[in-house]
């Protein structure tokens, strides 16, 4: 047996996803190839880096990590939110030369910001939501907002994920105080104001394929009872996600086809989501990309793996050799 190659599994952050990226590091390193890798996780807290052995947490840093004896072959990102999803951990990988799974710094920060993510999307011709920016400390006013958006809408922080702080507002007088709350819980990314998406919600991971191209995972629709498919729906067990999603092919294919130009155009590497809404035989949009997409064992992207025969060990092992060895 040949020697393992030592890797750092990130995980934590700063944000209300940390619970959730706690979850999902957890699943890497319960299923990663113990025979070919050697995993230290390190969490990511407010008060610093700590390397986390058999229950016990020490503290470190980028420049301990680079300069210990294990010679890490660099770093599998499972922090949703800030710093691992907005481009701040990247950045200093890179200024590091320390190699990640993830999109490059530039990459993550643009994704991370929901409403530069649209503009992008349909700069290269990709159907998204109408959308109504309002900066950091920004004003605006509810009646132009209904008037070019009608209702129902959607209010979102641009720089979230886990669907917090997101409301769907059906009428103009619930417009003012989501817009509040979201730019309370967004900060500095400010909010965006989307058009409602009539059809059916859809999602696709995207990973490298075996030679590196990107292929898609085969498609999950979401079904919930809540208004969509917020925090509750998502980690509370409040809907049904069905994977395969009972489609027609020709749909699955387009479905599979736009979360592939979506992952090119956003220039993601590793793994990814991509969310989309359509009706049967309507035009599919997308609603946004996860760049660190959830990946517990109750997460979407194992689930779509398994339906493409992808053992959870198979595809982190895949996700490590096409983004840190390849």
């Amino acid at each position: 047996m040949g020697k393992k190659h030592s890797i750092i599994v990130f995980t934590g952050g700063y944000s209300g996803e940390a619970a959730i990226s706690r979850k999902s590091a957890h699943m890497v390193m319960k299923h990663i190839d113990l025979d070919r890798f050697q995993p230290t996780l390190v969490h990511i807290n407010e008060d610093g880096w700590f390397i986390d052995t058999e229950g016990q947490r020490r503290p470190t840093s980028l420049e301990h990590l680079m300069a210990d004896a294990a010679g890490y072959i660099g770093a599998f990102v499972m922090v949703h939110g800030t710093p691992g999803e907005d481009g701040k951990l990247q950045a200093q990988l890179a200024a590091s030369g320390f190699p990640h799974t993830t999109g490059s710094a530039e990459a993550m920060a643009l994704t991370f910001h929901k409403g530069r993510t649209s503009e992008l999307l349909r700069s290269h011709g990709i159907a998204v939501a109408r959308s109504y920016q309002i900066p950091h400390e920004g004003s605006w006013k509810a009646s132009e907002i209904i008037e070019s958006l009608g209702l129902p809408c959607f209010v979102k922080p641009n720089e979230t994920g886990s669907s917090i702080g997101i409301h769907k507002v059906t009428s103009e007088d619930q417009l003012d105080a989501a817009i509040h709350d979201a730019q309370a819980i967004g900060g500095m990314g400010g909010v965006v104001v989307e058009s409602f998406l009539a059809g059916r919600e859809f999602t696709s991971g995207v990973i490298p394929s075996a030679d590196g191209t990107p292929m898609a995972l085969p498609v999950t629709e979401i079904r919930t009872d809540r208004a969509f498919f917020d925090y509750a729906a998502k980690y509370e067990g409040e809907s049904e996600e069905i994977t395969p999603a009972d489609i027609p092919e020709n749909l699955r294919n387009r479905l599979q086809q736009l979360a592939i130009a979506v992952y090119n155009a956003t220039h993601m590497r590793g793994l990814a989501r991509v969310d989309m809404m359509s009706e049967l035989d309507g035009e599919p949009h997308v609603i946004e990309i996860n760049a660190v997409p959830g990946f517990s064992e109750a997460s979407i992207i194992p689930k779509q793996a398994h339906a493409l025969g992808l053992s959870k060990t198979a595809l982190i092992s895949r996700i490590i050799d096409q983004t840190l060895l390849s």
